[in-house]
């Protein structure tokens, strides 16, 4: 058997090169009908046999080779002995020659067995090394993991290696001698092995996939590589297959195909998969504007605060049933993905009403918002956001660009609608993509402006309401952009507290007030106490009265000359860190106020807890004063609360003339506004100073 697999592997050798020990596709002309290429590992188990078999030494027919040898040295020693024993020995007597023929034949037998003795050695130990590459051989087809099948020219089983046995779950004795066709499993019909071995008799090798069947009756994959083996008359002799189990890895290769395409949590479309089928929706849209190809991005409201409330494994459950709540809303055509986080992607094609989004996008948010049920113990309620956008259709649908847009488009309108109040929908436009746009470059810049001290301070005045006296003023920050000019406050603020900046902002104005004071101190001028706004980031990173004490110690100024304002949100935001942060800040000296009251969550509690010394009323109920029952009651409620908790109390935003002539009525302490001075420049404030100096 073993030199039948040789001649196998050898005819698979010659006709394959080497390339199957890397696992390269065979050529066209060998035709595997699948014309799939060939398993890495199948093309490595014919590559170490072809090395094995290629290495075997050649072991000649000795005993022959032996007799030819004694027959020519027998005829030369015939031909030439008794001339040489005549020439040596001429002369001598006939004893003495008798002696020499004797001693001649002597030599014969000595020389012929010393060369025989040689020759049988060298004979044995070629065949020995010959046995050793057999045995070595018939091991590495015994133990290989790749089966190994020999069939005779009826295509009956005549041997069949181990592994045969281990795959497919049966004893090799009921393997051999039974024809290969018994083996079929069904699954492909008659044509496909007709096919099969009307290729292996024209060319000699198929390769190909095939299912096979285990006894227990479960099916898997095989590639199988089948050659045939000719006699001399060149008729099939034998047939050879190589069997690899390649059901592990086509396992292995649907996994990574659907991991790149969907996701394992969901099941459902990715980004990627999502993107292709958004391609070929536009492809198939009409570029004339009958119908159009809409796109929503959902995302569930609050999810990381569910999320961290109820831990990931119910926070994961919850994006499960959210997935299978949207698409049991959903209709046919429509198509439903995921692209990571609590973001859902809906694409609705052949859209020719914008009344017909609206409408699913409204049984979506009343389809989240019904509640879950994530296990016999917890039931959530959850709200959703959807941005929205609209295509025309694009033949020229291949470009990734246009998928780009579209998901860039869908994500800003999602912006809008949280900025709307969340749980409802809004349609992208194009100032959306202006104000995103406009947004990045404000990102950039301000980190550009921080590191080239574009920013300035400037200060609005504080009069005492009794007096009228300046008791001091509010440094507000002011962004003057080389090429834009001043930059509103309003504009770029938000955007310092969502990236961060503002922790580093914040300081940078902690520190210039400071420097400014005792400026202003040292030229003789009485600034009062200067008011700095301090952001709940700046409480929440990094060790705040800390850095504050330093500003102080810095600038070489008392630090009762600097009043932080604080708002009610960021007090509540701290939670039982408040008190303590609070008693750091007043042990610094500084002055505490609380800004924008009676728009939070205003309390006598947290007042009496948290030890301020001012309440600053915000404008917008200073502005109901000059309305008819406007808000005086809440006015004058806030000045009462903070008479009666020897809080001082100051107004912002007074513009009126009337308004300040109420407040004092009620007995506000202070007030701030364009009634008497707008927020001015330093030099402009350090005028002011100096004229009431002057008097």
């Amino acid at each position: 058997m073993a030199w039948m697999l040789r001649r196998c592997v050898n005819s698979l050798v010659c006709r394959q090169g080497r390339s199957l020990a890397y696992g390269k596709t065979p050529d066209a002309h060998q035709g595997s009908i699948l014309h799939g290429a060939v398993p890495q590992e199948a093309g490595q188990a014919i590559g170490v046999a072809e090395v094995f078999v290629v290495s075997l030494p050649e072991v000649r027919t000795s005993p022959v080779r032996i007799a030819l040898i004694y027959l020519a040295l027998g005829c030369l020693w015939i031909l030439f002995s008794d001339q040489l024993v005549a020439w040596l020995f001429a002369g001598t007597g006939t004893d003495m020659l008798s002696k020499a023929q004797t001693f001649k034949g002597w030599v014969f037998v000595l020389v012929s067995a010393v060369l025989i003795g040689w020759l049988v050695h060298q004979s044995l130990q070629k065949l020995e090394h010959a046995t050793s590459f057999m045995t070595l051989q018939s091991s590495m087809i015994e133990h290989a993991h790749t089966g190994i099948l020999a069939a005779d020219a009826g295509r009956r089983i005549i041997y069949a290696n181990p592994a045969i046995a281990r795959m497919n779950n049966v004893r090799l004795d009921r393997v051999l001698g039974r024809p290969l066709s018994e083996f079929r499993s069904g699954a492909h019909d008659d044509a496909f092995y007709d096919q099969l071995w009307q290729e292996v008799e024209s060319s000699g090798l198929w390769q190909g996939e095939v299912v096979a069947w285990r006894r227990d009756g479960s099916m898997y994959n095989q590639w199988v590589t089948v050659t045939r083996v000719n006699d001399s008359k060149q008729k099939a002799a034998y047939y050879i297959l190589f069997i690899t189990d390649i059901t592990e890895e086509k396992a292995d290769k649907e996994r990574l195909r659907y991991l790149a395409f969907y996701d394992p949590l969901t099941d459902l479309p990715n980004r990627a998969m999502m993107s292709d089928h958004i391609r070929n929706a536009l492809r198939q849209t009409s570029e004339q504007g009958d119908c159009q190809v809409a796109l929503m991005f959902i995302d569930l409201d609050d999810f990381k605060t569910i999320n961290e409330s109820y831990g990931h494994q119910l926070g994961d459950r919850l994006l499960q049933v959210a997935g299978q709540r949207i698409l049991q809303t959903l209709s046919d055509g429509h198509e439903l993905g995921r692209f990571g986080g609590d973001e859902f992607v809906v694409m609705m094609p052949r859209v020719t009403d914008q009344q017909q989004v609206e409408q699913l996008a409204t049984a979506l948010l009343d389809a989240l918002g019904a509640g879950f049920r994530l296990d016999d113990n917890t039931r959530v309620m959850v709200r959703a956001s959807i941005g929205i956008c609209l295509a025309c259709g694009d033949r020229a649908g291949d470009n990734l660009g246009a998928v780009s847009r579209l998901f860039s488009q869908a994500d800003s309108a999602l912006s809008e609608a949280k900025l709307a109040g969340k749980n409802t929908f809004a349609f992208y436009n194009a100032d959306m993509t202006r104000l995103a746009r406009r947004r990045l470059e404000l990102e950039e810049a301000l980190t550009t402006g921080l590191a080239l001290n574009q920013f300035e301070l400037f200060y609005q005045p504080v009069y005492s309401i009794g007096t009228g006296e300046l008791t001091g003023a509010e440094a507000l920050i002011r962004w003057r952009h080389p090429e834009w000019g001043l930059v509103s406050p309003g504009e770029f603020i938000p955007l310092t507290e969502e990236t961060g900046l503002i922790v580093e902002l914040g300081e940078w104005v902690l520190r210039e007030a400071a420097g400014q004071v005792r400026q202003w101190l040292d030229q003789g001028l009485e600034p009062g106490s200067v008011a700095i706004n301090v952001s709940s980031r700046q409480l929440m990173r990094g060790h705040f009265p800390g850095i504050l004490k330093q500003a102080v110690e810095n600038a070489g100024i008392p630090a009762h000359r600097l009043e932080m304002e604080l708002t009610e949100s960021s007090l509540l935001a701290l939670g039982d860190r408040t008190t303590e942060l609070l008693a750091e800040m007043r042990a610094t000296g500084a002055r505490l106020a609380v800004d924008d009251f009676g728009t939070g969550y205003s309390s006598l509690s947290y007042l009496r807890r948290f030890k301020v010394d001012k309440l600053k009323i915000d404008s917008s109920f200073v502005n109901e004063l000059a309305m008819e029952g406007g808000g005086e009651g809440i006015v004058k409620a806030i000045i009462r609360m903070g008479q009666a908790m020897d809080l001082e109390v100051q107004a912002e935003g007074v513009e009126l003339e009337s308004q300040l002539v109420t407040l004092a009525e009620l007995g506000c302490d202070s007030f701030q506004g364009f009634l008497r001075a707008a927020p001015m420049p330093a030099g402009e404030f350090q005028n002011l100073l100096t004229s009431i100096r002057s008097g």
